[in-house]
């Protein structure tokens, strides 16, 4: 495992490098093309049931689980991007864009999973060819209708409890300031090199390897947990 981490690493940042940006900001542009794809993928699903009643592809539970965690864990790494960084006013366009992406691909799932739950119950009955031939004019108005219903009652609700709860006047918002305060996870290494001539304090041994865990001087004085029985010797 570590050395296909290390591997990819590697490639990583030769073509950071070759594109003059970082690690971080790097992966949050190819994670946002990612969303995108994703968004507009699910867009023209829903679109075509609004003409046909029947998508043409549709995700499976893994598929879904993928399309949720790319926005999500965009929006994660963002803030630590050169996009995003120490400007408030990007994480909140960040935010409102990442979250859009999670609802399109939240409803798109909706959409399908009743479109998908309800031709299988047509398709089961005996005679459904004589049900989809004599009524099919019935049918794909009502599964359209339901792929345009869903997303017109919860869109206007969703991004009124959003925008209200964000611009909330009430002095602290703690809404807003936790996305303005959010630095996001850093993707590059760390600037702060250790080696044979860094002041460096040995914290405690590793006890599979017997290697000694240590730190940097500077960061003497971070808070640090340390947790174990009595008579173990945590000072």
């Amino acid at each position: 495992m570590k050395f296909i981490s290390k591997f990819i690493i590697k490639y990583l940042d030769i073509l950071v490098k070759k594109c003059k940006t970082d690690r971080t900001t790097f992966v949050t542009y190819v994670l946002t093309l990612v969303s995108a794809y994703i968004v507009i993928d699910r867009v023209v699903e829903i679109i075509i049931i609004w003409f046909t009643g029947m998508s043409v592809s549709y995700w499976g539970p893994i598929a879904y689980t993928v399309a949720i965690m790319v926005p999500w864990f965009t929006f994660f790494i963002a803030n630590a991007s050169k996009f995003a960084y120490n400007n408030n006013k990007a994480k909140l366009s960040m935010f409102y864009t990442y979250s859009l992406a999670l609802y399109i691909v939240g409803i798109s799932f909706f959409v399908q999973s009743f479109n998908r739950f309800a031709w299988v119950m047509i398709l089961s009955v005996p005679n459904y060819q004589e049900i989809i031939t004599e009524f099919g004019h019935l049918i794909r108005p009502a599964l359209a209708s339901i792929a345009i219903y869903l997303p017109i009652v919860t869109f206007f609700p969703i991004f009124r409890w959003m925008y209200t709860k964000i611009n909330d006047p009430i002095f602290p918002n703690t809404f807003l300031d936790s996305i303005n305060d959010y630095v996001g996870v850093d993707l590059n290494p760390s600037t702060i090199e250790s080696g044979p001539y860094s002041l460096e304090i040995n914290l405690c041994n590793d006890k599979s390897s017997g290697k000694g865990a240590k730190i940097l001087d500077n960061r003497r004085l971070q808070g640090t947990l340390i947790m174990g029985p009595s008579g173990v010797r945590k000072n």
